[in-house]
């Protein structure tokens, strides 16, 4: 646009009025027409534009505009008489070039959409040196502004500035306001699970282009497209808190975190109930060792005999012994964790402190107070539990008798006391501890047989059977005393040899192997006898072999296989006695 300034643009008829002897029009060509009052007189007048004379002869005189920014025209105006008219000059402004508008927020350049989440202060910048007038209108209504700032919110839709130079050069630059809107998540909170996916679900369906960060412990995992969706598959493929950031796709400066989280664990955790014992005649101490990271629940119950206690988990249990009684405890702990894994463990606690129950028989009668006898009883113990064994005692008129029951008896007078204790316990060591009393009282005379048998040396065997009475005085008399002698045969101890070595066995126990005094180690065959293998290296062995049982006691000397001499060896020998003599 061409400006020619001090001078109005106007049609001729005006410009007479104004008494200005020259005047111009602009033209969109990037020409000037200059325009003449009738008294001036072009042969005499003069002309000068950017130091060059323009010919004022045509009708219609223009000045061709070719540079850009101010020049001079300079004038002087005579009438047809030579005189004087008007002398001066005037400024041509030739400015082809528009205003140029800039819009910054926070440093950040703004093209012609401005994204917004809540308010911002818009920067407006103008670059023209000869501005006329600036137009600022925020949605379409225009405003006021004494600065270039314009502050606008989320809840604008346009801001629109129009720039006008004084060369008439308009210049209307429009920004759109888009309002970010994040999509609401409904996960607001932290959710633990145990499921390796889930749904993220969002109040609607999000419009603008957002892209979903999903984050493992802090670390980038990877990202979803969440335009046009409202809810998305979180894939958990590894143990860890997964956090979540929603971020503008066209506009990456736009971030926010969602406020809740998803933790993911596939760990199982562990409870293992450990009793001091499983089977005992005390208290039983119970703990729980667990392995649970983030515990939600867990307890222990006892139950016995269909009630049930509760405990914590942590709590270390004591199960009582109950007096005389045989009690079973189920014991049973469960733990779940925040994750939903549940785990459990049960086991079964025998505290038995009933001691065994023991009958005493006599000739297949339960005895139960104190009883007489008249003579020897046959006795039989009798025990409720399996597992239980009985230890007895006998005190003769209150005298511990270390013998046997027949022993003891053949030693009873009339009237003397006899006391029978049993102790019987069973693997618990639960006692139970009686006491039986007997009186010897025969009616008559009765007949006392001992029995014994003796082994002598000579492989004889000899028997004796003794009988005692007790007579009217109360004494005790040897009735009749037989001897008998039988004889044995002596255990077979058997030799076998082959070239150097012997083998030694018998049917019976061999007791000892004396090789050349020295004992040896006894074995076994594959028939179960005792076995012995001896190498002879000296020329004599001595061997001594006594069997256990029958005590056969059998030496033997065995000497060593001489060596064979060949003919030529004899022949040298003969040949040496020969000269020696």
């Amino acid at each position: 646009m061409i400006s020619l300034q001090d001078v109005e643009y106007t049609d001729f008829i005006y410009w007479q009025e104004t008494e200005n002897f020259i005047n111009g029009v602009a033209s969109a060509t990037g020409n000037i027409e200059l325009f003449f009052d009738e008294k001036v007189d072009r042969d005499s007048s003069l002309v000068i534009y950017d130091g060059k004379e323009i010919d004022l002869n045509n009708e219609h005189t223009f000045i061709d505009i070719q540079k850009e920014g101010i020049t001079q025209l300079v004038y002087i105006l005579k009438d047809v008489d030579g005189y004087a008219l008007q002398e001066g000059e005037k400024t041509i402004l030739l400015d082809t070039t528009m205003p140029d508008i800039v819009f910054n927020t926070n440093n950040q350049k703004i093209l012609d959409v401005l994204p917004l989440e809540d308010k911002e202060t818009v920067h407006v910048k103008i670059f023209e040196q000869n501005l006329k007038s600036i137009e600022v209108y925020l949605d379409d209504e225009q405003m006021d502004c004494e600065e270039f700032d314009v502050d606008v919110t989320s809840k604008n839709q346009s801001l629109r500035i129009i720039c006008t130079d004084i060369a008439q050069n308009k210049l209307e630059r429009e920004i759109k306001i888009l309002p970010i809107k994040y999509p609401e998540c409904l996960l607001n909170s932290v959710v633990y699970t145990k499921e390796n996916h889930s749904n993220m679900q969002f109040e609607s369906v999000c419009k603008q282009a957002f892209n979903l960060h999903v984050y493992c412990d802090g670390i980038y995992y990877y990202s979803l497209d969440l335009e046009d969706k409202n809810q998305v598959l979180i894939d958990h493929s590894k143990n860890g808190k997964y956090t979540f950031e929603l971020e503008h796709k066209e506009y990456p400066q736009f971030k926010k975190s969602i406020e809740g989280s998803i933790e993911y664990s596939n760990i199982l955790p562990i409870i293992t109930l450990t009793p001091s014992s499983k089977l005992s005649n005390e208290d039983v101490i119970v703990k729980a060792i667990h392995n649970v990271s983030k515990l939600e629940i867990g307890y222990i119950d006892v139950d016995l005999n269909g009630i049930k206690t509760r405990y914590a988990l942590n709590e270390t249990i004591r199960l009582p012994a109950i007096h005389n009684q045989d009690v079973i405890y189920c014991v049973s702990a469960y733990a779940k964790d925040i994750y939903g894994h549940e785990v459990s463990d049960q086991i079964y606690v025998q505290i038995d402190k009933k001691a065994p129950s023991s009958q005493l028989f006599m000739n297949n009668e339960r005895v139960v107070d104190r009883m007489n006898i008249k003579k020897r009883p046959s006795l039989e113990y009798k025990y409720d539990a399996s597992n239980a064994y009985m230890r007895v005692e006998y005190y003769l008129n209150d005298t511990f008798m270390d013998m046997d029951f027949e022993k003891v008896f053949n030693r009873m007078v009339k009237d003397d006391v006899l006391k029978i204790v049993t102790y019987t316990n069973d693997v618990l060591m639960n006692l139970e501890k009686k006491e039986y009393e007997f009186v010897f009282s025969p009616d008559k005379e009765i007949e006392m047989v001992s029995k014994s048998a003796q082994v002598l040396e000579k492989d004889e065997v000899v028997e004796f059977e003794r009988v005692w009475v007790v007579n009217d005085d109360n004494e005790v008399v040897l009735k009749k005393n037989k001897k008998h002698i039988q004889k044995v045969s002596k255990p077979k101890i058997h030799y076998t040899r082959k070239k150097n070595k012997v083998q030694i066995w018998s049917e019976d126990k061999i007791e000892y192997v004396l090789v050349n005094g020295k004992r040896v180690q006894i074995e076994k065959d594959v028939m179960g006898h005792d076995f012995v293998e001896i190498s002879l290296k000296k020329k004599k062995t001595s061997i001594e072999v006594k069997t256990k049982h029958r005590k056969v006691l059998k030496k033997e000397e065995i000497k060593r296989s001489a060596v064979r001499i060949t003919s030529i060896q004899k022949i040298r020998m003969w040949l040496k006695q020969i000269f020696k003599l």
